[in-house]
């Protein structure tokens, strides 16, 4: 069994990933950095009312049980991460509502995690203000610093308008465009002459964007048959979103020319990709060479498919000395303190992470693994973070872990704490692109 540091942990195999949560930030100007407009963060007095609702929950009235399940459900998406999990001691009316708020508001969260941030505005204004209140509208993120244009006059006209529509509009009335880097976030350069406009070159899908950005043909000199081309597509999703995983499914596209010629991709093998970070990335598409009288795509659809994790779940174990193989729940999230020991010079904690399964349990494994926080708290309630970590056995739908800390008086009083995603959201998009100039 082999322990890491975490620096070594972003070599590994993207299903052994872990890492924080990135929390995106909303668009700044190079006066002032506005509040946070992209993650409602719960409050204190946000999480005192929790509280008290949850203790509701416990009542021995049920309409006193009803009132606080009712009252939580009006809290909304953000206090998702703050349920409390549940086990096999507490009442079975007590799992079932809160397996019943969790699962009405993921529901809710679900939609705005799938469904585009929308745009309202309208009149004249300069290109910093109209960026800055868009960010705000949608918790996107834009960094302003630097960017050039931005004191020149807009006008919008946005009623209920797509993100990217909304966002693209300004951008080509200010002459600028998004560099097109891999796995970046949104960094704003000034448009090259002659270039079209981002909105005549992008297709929109829901809180994803398309665009392609270059187009090569590989001439095979001494095989011919080999000769291709490649279609380099700029993938973007909205910034407040952090999709764990991309898969555009080649046997669904369809690629027409302009003189009729349909053009095959080269490998039917799916383009299958995890990011880290960033708003976007660059996928390189082979497909057949087309013939010397093709000079345009004019059509060019597929799918994508594409998970989102939802709010975060915490599980939380005390009395670590004496417990074991004990099992707590908080939406799709299962997980079971198998042992908790000194190791040599360490404190090291088993656990065994359970996923109900959704489409695809190896892609349920993955989205979750990439978005893990596991920490401790010490007695005097001190976070300690973990040390190193193994994985100790992977199923289908089960990874056992390993964890390690360094703690200086053990672990009498400590609280080990898990948090991964409660909730997987799948998606399938349909995307299509016209009029893509052939060289």
């Amino acid at each position: 069994m082999m322990f890491m540091k975490p620096w070594q942990q972003a070599t590994l195999w993207i299903l052994l990933l872990s890492c924080t949560p990135m929390v995106a930030e909303p668009a700044y100007g190079q006066e002032e950095e506005p509040e946070d407009a992209t993650v409602s963060k719960p409050n204190s007095e946000l999480t005192k009312a929790l509280e008290q609702y949850v203790k509701g929950l416990n009542s021995n009235r049920i309409s006193e049980r009803d009132e606080a399940e009712n009252r939580i459900v009006k809290l909304g998406p953000n206090v998702i991460d703050l349920l409390p999990p549940v086990s096999d001691a507490d009442s079975e009316d007590l799992r079932l509502r809160v397996e019943r708020i969790r699962a009405t508001l993921e529901k809710e969260d679900q939609v705005l995690l799938t469904s585009p941030s929308s745009v309202d505005l309208s009149g004249v204004m300069t290109g910093r203000d109209a960026l800055l209140k868009i960010a705000t509208m949608t918790g996107n993120k834009i960094r302003l610093e630097g960017v050039p244009n931005l004191d020149k006059q807009v006008t919008t006209a946005f009623e209920d308008t797509p993100f990217w529509e909304a966002f693209d509009e300004v951008l080509d009335q200010l002459g600028l465009t998004v560099a097109g880097g891999d796995g970046e976030d949104i960094q704003l350069i000034p448009q090259a002459a002659n270039t079209p406009l981002r909105i005549e070159t992008a297709g929109y899908s829901g809180v994803f964007r398309f665009e392609p950005v270059m187009v090569t043909k590989i001439s095979d000199l001494q095989n011919p048959q080999s000769s291709s081309m490649m279609i380099d597509l700029l993938f973007s999703w909205e910034p407040r979103l952090s999709p764990s995983l991309v898969r555009f499914q080649v046997e669904s596209m369809n690629i027409v020319c302009d003189n009729g010629e349909i053009l095959k991709p080269k490998d039917n093998a799916e383009l299958e990709f995890a990011p880290i970070g960033g708003a976007q990335m660059r996928v390189g598409v082979e497909v057949e060479m087309p013939s010397r009288q093709a000079r345009r795509i004019v059509k060019w659809s597929g799918l994508v498919f594409a998970t989102q994790p939802g709010k975060l779940a915490s599980v939380a174990f005390t009395d670590l000395v004496k417990a074991k193989q004990k099992t707590l729940s908080n939406g799709m999230l299962s997980v079971t303190l198998e042992q908790a020991r000194k190791n040599r010079g360490v404190f090291e904690v088993l656990i065994g992470v359970s996923l109900k399964a959704t489409k695809d349990s190896s892609e349920s494994v993955q989205a979750w693994s990439t978005l893990q926080d596991v920490y401790m708290f010490d007695k005097d309630l001190k976070r300690v973070d973990n040390v190193g970590w193994s994985t100790t056995r992977m199923n289908e739908n089960d990874i056992g872990m390993s964890y390690l800390f360094e703690l200086e008086n053990g672990l009498e009083g400590c609280k080990f704490v898990y948090r991964a995603p409660g909730s997987l959201n799948e998606q399938e998009i349909d995307f299509e692109l016209t009029d893509i100039p052939l060289p």
